[in-house]
């Protein structure tokens, strides 16, 4: 099948269409937020932020650039290394962080985090190792 554009016009109007869809602008605004804790941002439509600290690991959580309240949720680390999967149980902390105390990742390990709210809804966070090519180690 050949596609012909009948004018300069069209195949302007096409070509400024692929490069607004091809844009970093528009991932952004699809609720990719930098990082505000100097940690590593998941994928995914509820934003968790990874902060490795002395005292174990730290999740921020946002929902499109807004605070997730985590007062009363139950949250769940699953962290695969090796092929070995460990599960650890956290607490909330703050008006929307999560605490895992004690744990300490490695360069290679995958991370996931499941949260289940006070009200019942769930989100989970995945960090695959090539996503944390760096964790923060801040000393807070």
């Amino acid at each position: 099948m050949q596609v012909r554009l009948r004018s300069r016009r069209a195949l302007v109007q096409c070509a400024c269409a692929l490069l607004v869809a091809a844009s970093p602008w528009a991932a952004f605004a699809h609720g990719d937020w930098p990082p505000k804790h100097g940690g590593v941002m998941n994928d995914g439509e509820t934003s968790f932020e990874l902060v490795q600290r002395r005292d174990g690991l730290h999740f921020y959580v946002e929902d499109h650039g807004e605070l997730v309240r985590t007062a009363g949720s139950t949250p769940t680390l699953i962290v695969r290394r090796n092929g070995a999967e460990k599960s650890h149980a956290g607490k909330p902390q703050g008006d929307n962080a999560l605490f895992f105390a004690g744990v300490r990742l490695q360069p290679s390990d995958d991370v996931v985090v499941r949260v289940t709210f006070a009200q019942g809804a769930v989100a989970v966070g995945r960090f695959p190792a090539q996503l944390r090519t760096r964790v923060s180690t801040a000393s807070r």
